[in-house]
């Protein structure tokens, strides 16, 4: 026969209430991040970070491509009356560059030398395509 061993005591376990986390959430910029997260550190604030450079962000946009005219780049003009043409290169938009040609043209100031060609022989200047 064994000795009685007398029950052992099972301390109950304190059920604590489940608490929500709150979440901040911040894009991600670098650097200044850091200093964000050191000032909520002191608080029960938990902090995420997110990024704008997503899959799904740099897919939607491969369908829309810019227009051609808004970038900047080599461009040729050519007279629509003679078919002589001008090969220029602009690191401003090319729909810029055409303004500025045709106001060097209405206001006769040869400041290129699609304009002094187009004044000079007195041609009509053509569209931008």
């Amino acid at each position: 026969m064994r000795p009685h061993k007398p029950p052992t005591h099972n301390p109950v376990k304190q059920v604590t209430p489940c608490t929500t986390q709150k979440w901040a959430s911040f894009t991600y910029v670098g650097m200044e991040n850091s200093y964000i997260t050191n000032i909520f550190k002191q608080t029960e604030l938990k902090i995420a970070f997110r990024t704008t450079y997503t899959l799904g962000n740099l897919l939607t946009h491969k369908d829309h491509a810019p227009d051609k005219f808004s970038l900047s780049g080599v461009h040729k003009s050519t007279c629509p009356d003679c078919h002589k043409t001008y090969v220029g290169q602009t690191g401003s938009n090319l729909k810029l560059r055409y303004h500025e040609h045709t106001r060097y043209i209405r206001n006769n100031k040869p400041q290129s030398e699609y304009a002094v060609h187009i004044v000079n022989h007195q041609h009509q200047f053509g569209t931008i395509q």
